[in-house]
């Protein structure tokens, strides 16, 4: 039975795994396409108007805001399947990369959390 639990377990636990990925992956590129928006009118030669792009920005940085948000829920659910997992009588496994579950909710606000991503020292 413990076994059949654990491999019912594992894919839930890859799947968060990427899906915070895919999220910190989104907001690193978003930033880069904004990066290049600004070089882009700033670059010689080209011409663009100063406010080329402005409208677009706008609205990516309302996009990053709310993959930032989504990032976080989606850390506080990974936090509840920590939790469900400990109920469940299931261990803690490496997945290879040393990335640690998030602390498991102790009913503060959204404010309130524990921000992520965070900084950690070089190795």
């Amino acid at each position: 039975m413990l076994n059949q639990r654990i491999e019912a377990a594992r894919p839930i636990a890859t799947k968060i795994h990427e899906v915070e990925k895919s999220l910190n992956l989104t907001m690193v590129q978003m930033g880069e396409l904004m990066s290049s928006m600004a070089a882009a009118r700033l670059a010689p030669g080209t011409r663009f108007s100063l406010t080329a792009g402005i409208d677009a920005s706008e609205k990516l940085i309302a996009a990053a805001a709310q993959t930032a948000r989504s990032y976080r829920e989606v850390v506080e659910a990974h936090a509840h399947l920590a939790e469900d997992q400990q109920d469940a009588g299931l261990r803690t496994v490496s997945w290879g990369d040393g990335l640690e579950c998030p602390p498991p909710p102790s009913g503060q606000s959204d404010q309130d959390v524990a921000a992520y991503p965070r900084a950690v020292p070089n190795a």
